[in-house]
């Protein structure tokens, strides 16, 4: 077994209920913080007016910074990095799902200097002062970005979705309340499976180094995501089945299905998903679902144990591409390219697009070039 290096500095607080903490939480770091959320929704299921009300509590003062949109742009967290410089924030706060999240890290990232957030991935900008602690909020189960060193984002005038890793944008705190997804529609909800799923499946099936441990993490939570999506689909106010959702969701995209135990593996599809989502704006889920057999019937030659396995110990069948397809229809994700309003005509663009921003695709076990790409964009359509 090679090597492996497991560093995740994150304090977690996990269940229902745990959003109480966060005031308590937030005031060890000082009593000034930009909250950073999406346009709407957070005010409409009055999660906001909680999160504001608690936070004064313990005599932390907040300024909204509600601009986040979906697939998170760059000029916003520029905007939102200048807020939190002007405001003398103490910490960074991100409310929401994925994009709120991953924004509150990019915010901290960028107002600890003057560069845009953008010359931090392009340039590899160093960050050589202090940076503003970040406390997360998911409210969403999906990304797992509460539990990583990662963060993706959208300039919109080059139509590039990438993602920025750096240990500094760990959060110190992450505050995981699965009574925060009782409200998450339905869609959202599935979205969030289909993705919380391909975390795991890619790391499971790329991986050229496997171990018992590691495997074991991985299936556990795939087990979870597929018997108890369905579940809370059927029953939304389900707080058991949400539960077992967060815990999943946290682990999924973390060091512990990363690393720990000695596994290895990259995340080829979403390099491959990510251009969708960078120029039809499109719901990263459901871009993850349209590719995501086509990119398994792609990688079979090379992993058919693989495959053997995931049919076996995570559906319970023989055939996990098969199982996958049936999972898929059953939560109402068995969406097609064509359905998002991609358009064929881009299919050379979208190539381009993932072998630029997304260089790791190539690492698949079977070849992920030019052709390759396209073939897989093909059979999704």
């Amino acid at each position: 077994m090679s090597i492996t290096r497991f560093y995740l500095p994150t304090r977690f607080i996990v269940g229902p209920g745990s959003l109480n903490n966060l005031g308590k939480e937030a005031s060890r770091f000082g009593d000034a913080a930009i909250l950073v959320t999406g346009r709407a929704s957070m005010r409409r299921t009055g999660v906001l007016e909680k999160v504001i009300k608690g936070l004064e509590e313990k005599g932390v003062k907040s300024v909204i910074f509600d601009e986040v949109e979906p697939n998170p742009r760059s000029s916003t967290i520029d905007k939102g990095a200048q807020l939190a410089r002007k405001s003398g924030a103490r910490m960074v706060i991100g409310l929401g799902g994925g994009s709120s999240m991953d924004a509150a890290k990019c915010i901290a990232l960028a107002s600890s200097g003057s560069e845009s957030i953008w010359s931090h991935y392009e340039k590899k900008v160093s960050v050589t002062g202090g940076m503003l602690p970040i406390i997360l909020v998911p409210t969403v189960t999906a990304t797992g970005s509460e539990g990583n060193n990662g963060a993706v984002l959208t300039n919109w005038e080059t139509h590039e979705k990438v993602v920025i890793f750096n240990d500094k944008i760990y959060p110190a705190v992450s505050i995981v309340d699965p009574a925060l997804t009782l409200s998450v529609p339905a869609k959202t909800t599935a979205r969030g499976g289909v993705d919380i799923f391909c975390h795991l499946v890619e790391y499971y099936i790329s991986a050229h180094e496997t171990t018992l441990i590691n495997d074991s993490i991985r299936e556990a939570c795939m087990r979870t995501v597929v018997e108890t999506l369905p579940q809370v689909l059927a029953k939304p106010a389900d707080i058991e089945g949400r539960s077992r959702l967060s815990w999943a969701c946290t682990m999924a995209c973390s060091q512990f299905t990363w690393t720990l135990g000695g596994g290895t593996g990259l995340t080829p599809m979403h390099g491959i998903q990510h251009p969708l989502s960078a120029i039809y704006d499109i719901a990263h889920g459901d871009g993850l679902a349209t590719l995501l057999i086509a990119w398994m019937k792609h990688t079979l030659p090379a992993r058919e144990e693989r495959f053997k396995a995931l049919g076996q110990n995570v559906f319970g069948e023989t055939d996990g591409i098969v199982a996958t397809e049936k999972w898929l229809a059953k939560i109402g994700m068995n969406i097609r390219l064509r359905d998002l309003g991609v358009k064929e005509a881009d299919f050379d663009e979208l190539v381009s697009n993932a072998l630029r921003t997304a260089p790791w695709v190539t690492f698949n076990p079977t070849p992920l070039g030019a052709p390759e790409i396209k073939a897989v964009y093909k059979k999704s359509y």
